[in-house]
């Protein structure tokens, strides 16, 4: 990843030190990167599925639906996008996370749900509280990254041999003039 190799570390100790709402838990959910690769899951697959699969499918599917998204005509929004594909007692909600330049996203795979705005809710807020855990533990990362970029800039201003003087370029090209 671009911003940190360290955010799968990260996520580790997130889900480590998060308590994770039972409701939640007991379905199947997934945080992937933005190219299908599966940071987390909380194990609650069944053998047959690959979490590989449902990475790249969850990826593939938030992908999809940020170009149809493309064709909205715009207008600003304080809320941001997420996907869900449901009916009234199963289904799939992803929640995108955005940290620095990386997007991450929170997937969830539910079936026999009573109440799904709840445990979306409670998605939404476990992918608030991941973007503000990682914010915090890149700080020093994504400024540094910061400053070396506004530097190279300065850098592109700068010439090579800014106080070089007319008789030193002149030795420097003798040769040619031979």
């Amino acid at each position: 990843m671009s911003l940190n190799n360290n955010i799968p570390k990260y996520v580790e100790t997130f889900f480590k030190s998060c308590e994770i709402d039972e409701k939640i838990n007991r379905y199947s959910f997934f945080l992937i990167r933005y190219d299908g690769v599966v940071l987390y899951h909380n194990n609650n697959l069944a053998d047959s599925l690959s979490k590989s699969s449902i990475g790249a499918l969850l990826g593939g599917v938030w992908q999809a639906a940020r170009a149809l998204a493309s064709f909205i005509p715009k207008e600003e929004s304080k809320e941001g996008y997420r996907l869900s594909f449901d009916t009234s007692a199963q289904g799939v909600y992803i929640v995108p996370i955005t940290v620095g330049t990386e997007e991450l996203y929170l997937g969830l795979i539910y079936h026999d749900e009573i109440n799904p705005g709840f445990i979306k809710n409670k998605i939404r807020e476990m992918a608030t509280s991941f973007s503000e855990f990682l914010e915090e533990e890149l700080k020093d990362s994504i400024l540094k990254k910061q400053t070396a970029k506004s530097m190279k800039s300065n850098d592109k201003n700068n010439f090579l041999f800014g106080d070089i003087t007319d008789s030193e370029m002149d030795h420097l090209f003798a040769f040619a003039k031979s």
